[in-house]
């Protein structure tokens, strides 16, 4: 079942952002981008304050746990809406986060949640959705190349010696 995440989700998203957290950590990377103990929590609280303001996009696909009546939360978007008064857009989508939890990935639920994303976005009258991939996490990179998202900036980073 795919559906906004609510205050009883929460333990179960802080799990999800905590996977891709780690897996980011992971990565062999500049030595420099850390995500630090405990933001998953962090993080995943600053969303839950601000879902009712109309300006986030918190999602996720639950399914039915085994001889149980509970739901297990097996894949997550979370994105903000970015003002920017400086282009015809005027505004888009942010996607800050996409996780799928594991032993469930090549199912389709992150396809369920991005045609949602789509439908949110065209409800709210938001023309761009935007997001940004680590080069290192290519099982990402991979996923939005073959996804409808077209590479539009290249970021670029540097150590300060």
């Amino acid at each position: 079942m795919l559906r906004e995440l609510n205050e009883s989700d929460r333990n179960q998203a802080i799990e999800l952002v905590n996977q891709f957290f780690r897996k980011v950590n992971g990565l062999t990377l500049d030595g420099l981008f850390q995500i630090r103990p405990r933001a998953a929590t962090k993080f995943t609280d600053i969303y839950f304050k601000l879902l009712g303001s109309g300006k986030i996009y918190m999602k996720g696909i639950f399914e039915a746990e085994e001889n149980s009546s509970n739901e297990e939360l097996v894949s997550l978007v979370i994105g903000r809406v970015e003002e920017k008064p400086h282009l015809v857009e005027e505004r888009s989508l942010f996607i800050d986060l996409t996780v799928t939890k594991l032993g469930q990935k090549k199912k389709g639920h992150m396809k369920r949640l991005l045609a949602d994303v789509d439908l949110w976005c065209k409800e709210k009258e938001i023309p761009a959705i935007e997001l940004r991939a680590i080069l290192g996490n290519e099982e990402a990179i991979q996923f939005w190349d073959h996804s409808e998202f077209e590479r539009f900036y290249i970021r670029y980073r540097k150590k300060v010696p």
